[in-house]
């Protein structure tokens, strides 16, 4: 009624100026059309049809064709349709520009029949037509109607056409992914264009079929004498799986001097990240005089997996400096560089510009720096951000489970919220039954463990690797040896890291031949020994004082280049220590070539295995010359080493050296090698005095033996007490208070305590040997 009003109205204005001898200046048609080929309104596009309509040139097919392309273009589908319904005479444009309107607007199914109606109606839809039509065929569930198209193009003769060819092979690619059939209709293609040869190389990089991408490109430039544009490069480096191979793709580029454009430099920059080459992703970087989000997100991710969080925080400042509008992918980058950089400072800062730039709430950012704050142990801001989080997603709640996960107070906190999970309309995956057994450390815990383990086989999941290892690693933890090993077999796909779990679980838990077992059926099944798998299993040979097996596997270490890995050298230096050979230990501490504290207290616990004090001290002076921090392990080992031949002076200069310099609180061994020392000088008072307070059980018990070495039986007796209130179902502190009082003639004492024993029903492990 409006778009009639307004007809009326400019015909009117026609013939007032025309009765009162008014020029009328009537623009030409093209200028009307051209200069409005794109109007801002529908009101723009009435007073063209106006000006048509004034004109009298409204009745030609390929100027209401340009009104009907107008008037879909502003998304005006009623007055389309009058114009389209009114319309003297039709051809094919006019359908495929309705027909494409309706796609646009997502009525696929209003597309279809005006495509319907056109056949009825005896219109020949050309190539522009059947292209339209395919693209929204792209998708596994439309391909079937997608061949039938493509029936039509051959009943039709268009399906050589590059134009329809081009949308019938990006079709097949995303619809059907048969690359032959998608091939065969390539090749059959009377004329490739750029476009069309794009498709192929974009489908085929896709599905990394690499050799056929690389094939294309050289026909591509052979045959049609095409060069590559952003786009075939774009495709290109979805192929490169090495720095080599990113080198030679880069190079390419800069031939066609397409480097600096800012599609390929962004996606040169982030494979150039991705590959640990942070050079050229710089100077990449540093060239590009355009720079989107894209490639500064690529940059400073790039930064962060290589383990420069501070120069990736860096990069973020100065594209803060540079007023540039932060999106989610920048932010998210950057607070996982404040992870690795562990610097929850910027992390803050970061939340600030979260919240600045309108991503407070945005689930994508939030669950990264949910993370970050979890990994600083700040519950407390984790939890406010999680409840402050629209839409939350399965990432954001496993990110949550996780973060209680790292509490290390028991499994409880996680099974709530893995409640409140299921309560929702969200799935739980393999990575929330992950955080949720992380949770499960102990013996305490063994019954969430088996529950969640019991939902896992109800779900399918258990059988999932990551998914097994964890369950592995749980029941490892809690003490249970055969149902780790029972879901150590229902792994389907046994990887490296589900053979070092079960193998550290054995050597851990004292069946240390039980390990070495299962490395010969690792090694049966295919499996390689890596980093990981390996210190487990030289720890093994290291408690069986099997140094025959050990150098078995220090040749393996030095034929694979394993040699160079911090953890693998310690195990060997540990275990040739342990098996006797300190000299050896000696010689595989001088070939290491990054030398770290892992190494120097791997050294200076060997040499306190074999008394050497004065040896192991040399070794940790060398540590501080070396700027190394020693920490508690290499006090214990220093302090141990000092113990064992009764320098009480120098132990005390190193207790004190802990404690005051480095600022490292002392635990229970490190009090324990103290008392130890002061015992073997007889100083028992003073070892009293030092754990009187506040002493831990195997304290309490190094100092009972001291008495019973000085015959202390008044100070012996308090140490019993102790050791019985600490842990009433030991055995050493009875037989070592009987023996005591026999070793004095005291028999009736004696008898009391083993009596004492026998009614707190505490038995005495039995002895065992090697030789029988």
């Amino acid at each position: 009624m409006l778009l009639r009003k307004t007809i009326k109205l400019c015909t009117h204005s026609y013939h007032m100026a025309v009765a009162s001898n008014a020029t009328v200046v009537l623009e030409p048609i093209s200028l009307i059309l051209g200069t409005n080929s794109k109007p801002k309104s529908i009101r723009e596009c009435k007073q063209i049809h106006a000006k048509l309509l004034v004109s009298q040139t409204i009745s030609e097919v390929h100027v209401i064709n340009t009104l009907l392309s107008l008037y879909t273009k502003c998304g005006d589908l009623e007055h389309a349709h009058l114009l389209f319904d009114g319309m003297p005479q039709k051809n094919v444009v006019t359908w495929t520009t309705l027909i494409s309107a309706h796609i646009r607007a997502g009525s696929f199914r209003e597309a279809l029949k005006m495509f319907k109606e056109m056949l009825e109606v005896g219109e020949r839809p050309n190539q522009y037509t059947f292209s339209v039509l395919l693209r929204v065929c792209a998708a596994p569930a439309f391909l079937t109607l997608g061949l039938q198209f493509h029936g039509m193009m051959v009943h039709f003769g268009l399906v050589r056409d590059k134009f329809a060819g081009s949308s019938l092979v990006y079709m097949y690619f995303k619809a059907g992914n048969n690359l032959d059939d998608t091939y065969l209709i390539f090749d059959e293609l009377l004329e490739k264009d750029r476009v069309t040869w794009n498709v192929m190389i974009s489908g085929f990089a896709e599905v990394g079929a690499c050799d056929v991408v690389l094939k294309l490109l050289s026909e591509m430039r052979e045959i049609d004498d095409l060069k590559p544009d952003d786009i075939t490069f774009t495709s290109l480096v979805k192929c490169c799986y090495s720095l080599e191979e990113v080198k030679q793709i880069h190079g390419l580029a800069l031939k066609f001097g397409t480097e600096v454009d800012i599609v390929v430099g962004s996606a040169l920059v982030d494979l150039y990240g991705k590959c640990g080459d942070m050079d050229s992703a710089w100077k990449i970087f540093d060239s590009m005089e355009r720079k989107d989000n894209f490639v500064w997100s690529s940059i400073i991710s790039g930064y962060t997996k290589n383990g420069n969080g501070q120069e990736a925080v860096a990069f973020f400042r100065n594209m803060c400096r540079q007023g540039r509008k932060l999106d989610q992918h920048v932010l998210s980058s950057t607070l996982k560089g404040c992870a690795e950089a562990k610097d929850l400072n910027v992390g803050i800062q970061v939340h600030a510009q979260m919240i600045k730039n309108g991503y407070r709430n945005d689930c994508f950012v939030a669950s990264v720096l949910l993370s970050l704050y979890a990994d600083f142990g700040e519950l407390d801001e984790a939890k406010k951000l999680f409840k402050t989080i629209d839409d939350r997603d399965i990432v954001a709640w496993n990110s949550m489970i996780l973060a209680y996960a790292h509490l290390d107070k028991g499994s409880a906190p996680c099974i709530e919220l893995f409640k409140e999970l299921k309560a929702t309309l969200l799935q739980f995956d393999g990575a929330t039954v992950i955080a949720v057994l992380k949770s499960c450390q102990s013996i305490s815990d063994l019954v969430t463990g088996m529950q969640i383990h019991s939902v896992l086989v109800k779900s399918n999941l258990s059988f999932q690797t990551l998914v097994g290892n964890a369950v592995v690693h749980m029941y490892s933890e809690c003490g249970e040896i055969d149902n780790a090993y029972k879901a150590f077999v229902d792994i389907v796909q046994k990887d490296d890291s589900s053979w070092s779990s079960v193998i550290g679980m054995y050597q851990q838990n004292g069946t240390e031949l039980e390990a070495l077992r299962l490395c010969k059926e690792m090694l049966a099944n295919g499996i390689a020994f890596t980093s990981y798998s390996l210190p487990s299993s030289i720890a093994a040979c290291s408690e069986l004082s099997a140094i025959d097996v050990g150098k078995q596997f220090h040749a393996f270490i030095i034929k694979s280049g394993l040699n160079s890995d911090v953890y693998v050298g310690s195990s060997m230096i540990d275990m040739y220590a342990k098996c006797g050979n300190i000299e050896e230990s000696k010689k595989v501490f001088g070939e290491q070539i990054q030398l770290n504290e892992v190494t120097y207290n791997a050294m200076i616990s060997g040499y306190g295995h074999h008394g050497k004090a004065e040896e192991a001290i040399e070794v940790f002076n060398k540590m501080e010359k070396m700027g190394l921090i020693p920490n508690h392990v290499t006090f214990l080992a220093v302090l141990s080493s000092c113990s064992h031949v009764g320098y009480v002076e120098e132990s005390l200069h190193f207790f004190s050296l802990m404690h005051y310099k480095y600022k490292i609180k002392p635990e229970s061994e490190h009090y324990a090698c103290l008392v130890d020392v002061y015992g073997r000088a007889g100083r028992l008072d003073d070892a009293y005095q030092l754990i009187e307070n506040d002493g831990s059980e195997s304290a309490w018990r190094t100092l009972l033996s001291a008495c019973r070495i000085y015959c202390n039986t008044k100070l012996a007796e308090i140490c019993v007490r102790k050791l019985v209130e600490l842990n009433p179902n030991d055995h050493v502190s009875y037989v070592l208070s009987s023996n005591i009082y026999s070793g004095e003639g005291k028999w009736e004492e004696a008898l009391k305590w083993r009596q004492k024993m026998a009614k707190s029903k505490v038995r005495k492990d039995r002895g065992r040997s090697w030789l029988i």
